[in-house]
């Protein structure tokens, strides 16, 4: 198979896998890839993509069918957490959780790769920012109050993403990809 062939398939399996994850509520990145897979006629070890390819591609799937209320919820939650990640960018902030996934509904969920949460505590305290603590399990977790949604921001050991994550250039690029898809449903919903 060609390296254009193969980026193809990997391409549609991302989508496949993407399509599993909005349809049948499939959590697992890994088994939904492999049944895209399965389904496309694919072998399993030559064409998988990564969490990234797979997270992007939901993104994609999911600002198609998202109705106008829905797409502007979602701007508004990436913008949000845009300027919170500016705000943190020394901290090098990854979006995680539903947000990264484009649901509209829970907290904005940001990861942080530190040996402790000290640094990032002292961050905060010198900055003037409510927050609380609010461990999420092994994850040391710190919750910011802010409208329209809660920001959670968890330390995670270096190199040590716990979940698929969005970098700010991938939010920005998604963010675009949901106004284009809601203006063109908006064009064809008036025509």
């Amino acid at each position: 198979m060609s390296a254009h062939a193969q980026q193809q398939m990997r391409r549609r399996i991302a989508q496949g896998a993407a399509r599993l994850i909005a349809e049948n509520g499939i959590s697992d990145y890994a088994l939904a890839k492999r049944k895209a897979a399965r389904q496309l006629g694919a072998p399993d070890s030559h064409s998988l993509p990564s969490n990234d390819e797979v997270n992007e591609a939901l993104c994609e799937y999911r600002s198609l069918f998202v109705d106008e209320d829905g797409a502007e919820r979602l701007r508004k939650l990436h913008a949000q957490a845009l300027a919170v990640m500016d705000s943190l960018q020394r901290f090098s902030p990854v979006l995680v959780g539903g947000l990264a996934d484009c649901q509209t509904h829970g907290d904005i969920e940001l990861e942080i790769a530190e040996e402790s949460g000290k640094a990032f505590e002292q961050f905060l305290a010198s900055e003037g920012i409510d927050f609380r603590s609010a461990d999420r399990g092994r994850l040391h977790c710190f919750l910011l109050y802010s409208e329209p949604a809660n920001v959670r921001v968890c330390i995670v050991p270096p190199g040590g993403y716990s979940r698929p994550a969005l970098s700010q250039a991938q939010i920005k690029r998604l963010s675009e990809e949901t106004d284009q898809s809601a203006a063109i449903q908006r064009a064809a919903s008036s025509a």
